[in-house]
């Protein structure tokens, strides 16, 4: 049958070349349709429990997004009559950006006074016209004086502060937040040129989800064109052909236009992560060519035809490129399993790609060589023979490498416990982007950059006046800002007794919760009827006062840390607050923390499954129970290596790394399939014993194993150049992985095979 496939696509090479091009272009103009998106959110699931506590949470009191204008005196502080003009400004500014609900600053902030029994609220600072040294006397002494606003709107020593604008960004229009951004930061560069005198910077939830999406562009527009040129490079100088590289660059980049062409055609929104796919389907679609190639090689060098030699390399390669396209589907589709939707379509598209792949080397590849040709044998004869020595030692040397290498995974395998699953956001931007420098100032020169949100539920209308609802919050406060790390503690309580200080005279003896409920009720009311009606409390408070939100900062750190915190504080909860319904943590930092441990158990329970379909499929290609089960050994064996080397050198596997034994698992198979292909056919064709059979293995797939490995470790180690953290964590342990395959099945594989084959299990 196969015969007769080859003579009818060498028959009718010219028509299928010209319909692969034109299908390829077909799909390949969907590309066009793609929509990116850089909310976070999407990172999480629809029945992600975390994320529905914290739609929960914004249902009542309104998303997190924001733009924030991040202010550092250059020179003493901030207490001038210029800074304050500044901030006063940015203040103003800062309402008329696009989908902008409210404006928070040192300037605008409701300063409370009493007058009899009557209580006035009034801005901090309501003329900037009218700044003299009693004014801003006036306002340092209000400002370092009140701790709702030390750590929080401005630094204890009065050198930085921000102004954040909140944004209530429409769900339809999913660029909302780049127009925001974007004037955001002609506001910035406005205010830096006219006050040189002050350090002006923007960050902001939604600023970093911006800075998201053009870090993934950066990526793309630069790793990809790298990656193209360290393929070509590699190409050209381990093929030796010119002609070979141009057909293998044309099927690696028609894989990937008709990836991001079919998803396009459907109308799908992409994340930042399938930034990854190009490069990722282009180091896996050059296996499939290069086998091809090379096999062709190997005929023309012994004095096949172009045709005859063609056969060859199709017929001996049908088998193992299938297998392998196969396997390495199965490998990324275990994305599937993934608690983050991004990695789900990372998988599907790397499967659509991988599978494109196999079909143009089936039809694309043996046509166009029939067409055009490649040339002569352009692997030097010394290439050949290294593989043959390199056999030879391997023979020689099988039981001290066995031996060895058993050692080494087991040692390697002991590092692997000391990998910790964490995330740290923060840390996505390297320092080349300002937006990692702002919140490196932040956490160093105002407050924290984690937060960690809390909603109070007293079970009753107005309940929130209830003076044992507003001391559990106070003593829950207290509990918090004893804890490490912990910057800033922010609750009703805290207004409450300024409140009730304000109303005593101001009395320090008095900051503490009022007495009786009618107390602060009263207060409250007063309160909130001096408020402006943009600057109410209802942010904090839901409509009928029966809940109250609480809400708590941290200093940098990763997101087990905030997980252990929260534990914490959910086992204080338990013991002082069972007479008060209190939700669990929630926030953006808290989902991440939540969703690398939920995205691990989901991919072990997909690796399980993948590594299982892989061992029928090896089992079914290789037509042996006892060989299939063998080759899965050197098939985990470069994870087990790749994730003990990431123990003992970095030590924590955060969502990016946690993905790559799912997307390397198929990959490192491919090796392995070529491999024991080759042996079996010496084995089994030639009636070859073992030793001659594993020389045959080494003499015709070494050089191809070392191409492939070589161009694919590469391709991989351009994404370390990244200045995005998932990119640079996930190239960077894909290259390890791939690397240690090759080791793997180059001095492990083979004495590993000697051993267990001296009764000739393979050789029928």
């Amino acid at each position: 049958m196969l015969d007769r496939y080859f003579n009818w696509i060498t028959l009718h090479h010219k028509p299928v070349v010209i319909l692969t091009l034109i299908v390829t272009l077909l799909l390949g103009v969907g590309a066009a349709r793609l929509h990116f998106t850089n909310d976070f959110r999407i990172y999480f699931g629809a029945d992600n429990p975390q994320l529905d506590a914290l739609k929960q949470m914004e249902s009542m009191f309104g998303k997190q997004e924001a733009v924030y204008f991040y202010i550092k005196a250059r020179e003493g502080d901030l207490f001038t009559p210029r800074h304050f003009r500044l901030i006063h400004e940015l203040t103003e500014a800062g309402w008329q950006l696009p989908y902008a609900s409210r404006v928070n600053s040192l300037t605008n902030y409701q300063h409370t006074e009493a007058k009899g029994d009557d209580l006035f609220t009034d801005y901090l600072l309501r003329d900037a016209s009218k700044l003299d040294a009693e004014a801003i006397k006036r306002a340092r002494r209000i400002a370092l004086s009140e701790p709702t606003l030390i750590n929080r709107v401005i630094a204890a020593d009065g050198k930085a502060s921000g102004v954040l604008v909140r944004l209530r960004l429409p769900e339809e229009n999913k660029k909302a937040g780049d127009e925001a951004v974007h004037e955001a930061r002609k506001l910035l560069a406005m205010m830096r040129d006219k006050y040189p005198d002050a350090h002006i910077a923007l960050a902001g939830a939604t600023t970093a989800g911006v800075v998201l999406g053009e870090a993934v562009a950066q990526d793309m527009s630069t790793l990809v064109s790298l990656s193209y040129a360290i393929l070509i490079t590699g190409l050209l100088f381990l093929l030796r052909s010119l002609r070979g590289m141009l057909i293998t660059v044309s099927l690696v980049s028609f894989s990937i236009a008709a990836t991001m062409g079919i998803y396009g055609w459907a109308g799908s929104t992409l994340t930042p992560v399938a930034g990854w796919v190009p490069g990722v389907v282009m180091t896996i679609a050059v296996a499939d060519s290069v086998h091809i190639l090379i096999s062709y090689f190997h005929g023309l060098r012994n004095g096949s035809s172009r045709e005859d030699a063609l056969w060859e390399s199709v017929r001996i390669n049908a088998n193992p490129v299938f297998v392998t396209s196969l396997t390495t589907i199965i490998g990324v589709l275990c994305l599937n399993f993934s608690d983050s939707p991004p990695y789900r379509d990372l998988g599907n598209m790397v499967a659509i790609g991988v599978l494109y792949a196999y079909l143009l080397s089936m039809t694309f590849l043996p046509a166009i060589i029939a067409w055009f040709g490649v040339g002569k044998a352009h692997i030097a004869k010394g290439e050949v023979r290294w593989m043959s020595h390199l056999a030879n030692w391997i023979i020689r040397h099988r039981r001290i490498l066995l031996i060895g290498m058993g050692g080494w995974v087991l040692l390697a395998m002991s590092f692997i416990p000391r990998n910790e699953l964490t995330e740290r956001w923060h840390e996505y931007f390297d320092e080349s982007f300002e937006q990692r420098r702002t919140i490196e100032d932040i956490n160093t020169n105002l407050s924290g950059v984690h937060s960690i949100r809390y909603i109070f539920d007293s079970g009753e209308d107005n309940g929130i006046h209830e003076p044992a609802y507003l001391q559990t919050l106070e003593d829950f406060a207290n509990w918090y800002r004893r804890q490490d790390g912990v910057v800033y503690v922010d609750s009703l309580a805290d207004i409450q007794k300024r409140l009730n200080k304000t109303m005593h005279g101001g009395e320090q003896a008095w900051y503490r919760i009022p007495e009786r409920r009618d107390l602060a009720a009263q207060y409250f009311l007063l309160h909130e009827i001096g408020l402006p009606r943009e600057l109410s409390l209802d942010d904090m408070v839901n409509f009928n006062r029966s809940k109250s939100l609480f809400r708590v900062i941290l200093h940098k750190t990763d997101s087990e840390r905030i997980l252990v915190l929260d534990n914490k504080a959910q086992a204080w909860l338990q013991g002082h607050a069972s007479h008060i319904r209190v939700s669990e943590g929630t926030g953006m930092d808290i989902i991440f923390g939540y969703i690398n441990h939920r995205n691990i158990n989901s991919l072990l329970k997909g690796t399980l499954l993948a590594l299982v379909l892989i061992s029928l499929v090896l089992i079914f290609a290789l037509r042996s129970l006892r060989l299939g089960l063998i080759s899965l050994i050197p098939n985990l064996v470069p994870a087990a290596l790749a994730y003990g080397t990431w123990g003992l050198f970095i030590g924590r596997v955060d969502l990016s790394a946690s993905v790559v034994i799912c997307m390397s698992l198929g990959i490192v198979v491919d090796d392995t399939v070529h491999f024991l292909s080759k042996y079996l056919r010496a084995r089994r064709e030639k009636q070859l014993d073992i030793e001659s059979a594993m020389r045959y293995a080494f003499d015709t797939v070494g050089v191809a194993l070392t191409i492939t490995t070589v161009v694919l470790v590469a391709g991989f180690l351009i994404l370390v150049t990244s200045h995005f953290s998932p990119t640079w964590v996930s190239g960077l342990l894909l290259a390890m992985t791939l690397s240690y395959a090759l080791v793997a099945d180059f001095f492990f594989l083979p004495p590993l095979l000697m051993s267990l084959d001296r009764r000739g299990y393979t050789s029928h």
